[in-house]
C-alpha cells in the first residue's frame, strides 16, 4: 500500500515546500518507516490541504491510502474524532469514503511537537536560548497555539539563530526532533505514526 500524506505547511514558495517535505520525511524515517515511507505532499494553507486531500481521495487506486494532516488550531474535545473536530473548527464535511483513519491532527499545532524534545530545541538555537520561557504545561496538547508561539518567541529572542520564525526554523527543527519523544508526549502524533505503520504494511 502506498501512503500519501497531504500536510498543511510549506506556504506558497517552492523552497519552503521542499523544506516541509524534507522535515516530515526525516520525522517519519525516525519512526522506523524507512523502506515504506509515505509520500509527503506539502499543500500550503489548511484549506488547500483539505481541497487536495479530497481530490486525491476521490481519485485514489486500491493500492493507495490518503491521509490529511493539519493543525487542530485549538483543543480537541475528549472523545472527539478528527472529522468531528474539523467540522466544528472549519465546517469541513467528511468526504464520502473517508474514515477517521484518513484524518490526523497536530494538536494544537506542529510546534507543540517541539516541546516534547526541548533538548534538541535548545541545541538548535544555541547560546542564550531561554528554555524557561517555553510553556510549562505537562501535556503538550493542552498548550494553546498563541501561548506556544509567544513562548517560542520569548525563548529564542536572544538566541544565536534569532527569534523563532515558522518559515525560517520550523522544518529544520522538525528534521532534528526525536520522533519517539513526540509519540510519547502526543497521543495524536502517536496515532498518526501507528496508522502509517498499519497502512504501509
Amino acid at each position: 500500500m502506498k501512503v500519501k500524506v497531504y500536510v498543511e505547511g510549506g506556504g506558497d514558495g517552492k523552497d519552503l515546500r521542499t523544506k516541509c517535505r524534507s522535515g516530515f520525511r526525516s520525522f517519519f524515517e525516525k519512526a522506523e518507516l524507512v523502506g515504506r515511507m509515505p509520500k509527503v505532499i506539502a499543500c500550503g494553507d489548511r484549506a488547500k490541504a483539505f481541497e487536495k486531500f479530497c481530490i486525491a481521495l476521490h481519485a485514489k487506486t486500491d493500492q493507495e491510502f490518503i491521509i490529511l494532516l493539519v493543525d487542530s488550531e485549538g483543543p480537541v474535545a475528549p472523545g472527539s474524532g478528527p472529522w468531528q473536530h474539523l467540522k466544528r473548527r472549519d465546517n469541513w464535511n467528511k468526504p464520502r469514503g473517508a474514515t477517521d483513519e484518513h484524518a490526523h491532527l497536530m494538536v494544537q499545532c506542529m510546534e507543540a511537537w517541539f516541546l516534547a524534545d526541548n533538548e534538541t530545541l535548545a541545541a538548535y538555537f544555541g547560546q542564550k536560548f531561554n528554555r524557561n520561557a517555553l510553556p510549562q504545561h505537562q501535556e503538550i496538547e493542552e498548550v494553546a497555539k498563541a501561548d506556544m508561539f509567544a513562548g517560542l518567541k520569548n525563548a529564542t529572542r536572544q538566541s544565536g539563530k534569532g527569534e523563532y520564525g515558522k518559515g525560517r526554523h520550523a522544518f529544520d527543527i522538525l528534521k532534528r526532533i526525536d520522533t519517539a519523544r513526540v509519540r510519547d508526549a502526543s497521543p495524536h502524533a502517536n496515532r498518526l505514526v501507528e496508522t502509517l505503520h498499519e497502512k504501509a504494511g
